[in-house]
């Protein structure tokens, strides 16, 4: 059956997917009950994402919130990876009517989802609620591992602040870092995407200035600084992993991060990315020897805790990222 309404509506969950530094790396097109998510390489990092796997997994995370707008609706969504002759990977999200389609729950939380990048209390989190975020999802090639106790951060410790010192000792990773600043809200209003330095807890600034204060004050040992007191003030951390390193399980691995997410907001818990392990080749290695984490592959790591919401970074309009509006239904 057809689905029941436009399916620009279901878009506009997708739109508030979490993304590295809110690249919004995605463009969309519609068919006949289709919805295809491509990558959009003109807002890929290829200093801190080389081989694209965070921005594959950007796509996965929009990729969920379309499946559960969809429930939402009373639609089934079936999810496949499909290909144009030498063309990139993109995805195909069939949709089609199905009254037998309960809601999930987890449909209620994409809105307020955020990556809240403040500094948490050390609050430890329930045993039950741990337990609910590791079952939040359950794609095949993707786990997760949560690190809670005092001695296993002392491990992880030393590899974030490794790889922290690797990227800030980089000028080519910083200044692909500071061109998705934000450093204004007039400035994060205009351009839709990108990091809103007051989402991170700093003021409002001219981006001169700000590019000042990244040239001469933000050093390798100022951010390892401020990590350490970051991570000391964490309860938890969540280390997703594939079995493979390869387009299918990035994007599975975004449909469970984003689960993990709404989950995670469902029970007001706060979640951001501590992904400079993950991101740093060699450094990566060391996490999955530290961790005996065997031929699994270590991409994704999250610290969580609780804290208060923080102001939210800004999302494109639909007509920024639709490229076209074929398919319309009208139940």
């Amino acid at each position: 059956m057809k689905p029941t309404v436009d399916l620009e509506r279901l878009i506009e969950y997708a739109i508030k997917a979490p993304s590295g530094h809110n690249t919004q790396p995605w463009h969309f097109t519609i068919g006949e009950g289709e919805i295809h998510i491509h990558p959009d390489f003109n807002r890929a990092l290829p200093v801190v994402d080389s081989d694209n796997h965070a921005l594959y997994i950007s796509l996965g995370c929009a990729v969920e919130n379309i499946v559960l707008a969809a429930s939402h609706y009373k639609m089934r969504a079936d999810v496949r990876i499909s290909q144009k002759d030498n063309e990139p990977h993109f995805i195909t999200i069939s949709v089609e009517s199905d009254s037998t389609i309960e809601k999930d729950e987890l449909f209620d939380y994409i809105s307020e989802r955020q990556s809240t990048r403040n500094e948490y209390t050390d609050k430890e989190v329930p045993k039950r609620d741990l337990k609910e975020l590791k079952n939040s999802f359950e794609f095949e090639g993707v786990d997760l591992i949560t690190l809670t106790e005092e001695s296993e951060i002392d491990e992880l410790e030393p590899l974030i602040i490794e790889g922290s010192n690797r990227q800030f000792q980089n000028k080519d990773f910083v200044k692909e870092l500071v061109d998705w600043f934000r450093f204004s809200k007039a400035e994060a209003e205009k351009k839709g995407d990108g990091l809103w330095i007051k989402s991170m807890g700093l003021p409002n600034m001219p981006r001169f200035i700000g590019n000042i204060v990244m040239k001469h004050f933000v050093t390798a040992k100022s951010e390892a600084k401020r990590w350490k007191k970051l991570i000391d003030a964490t309860s938890g951390f969540a280390l997703f992993t594939t079995a493979q390193n390869d387009i299918a399980h990035w994007i599975r691995l975004g449909r469970s991060f984003q689960r993990f997410g709404l989950t995670a907001t469902k029970l007001d818990i706060s979640h951001a990315h501590v992904n400079m392990p993950c991101e740093e080749l060699e450094v990566r290695k060391e996490l999955a020897a530290k961790f005996n984490l065997g031929s699994k592959h270590p991409l994704l790591l999250i610290r969580f805790g609780y804290s208060e919401p923080m102001p939210y970074s800004s999302r494109r309009d639909l007509e920024e990222v639709l490229t076209n509006k074929k398919g319309k239904t009208h139940g």
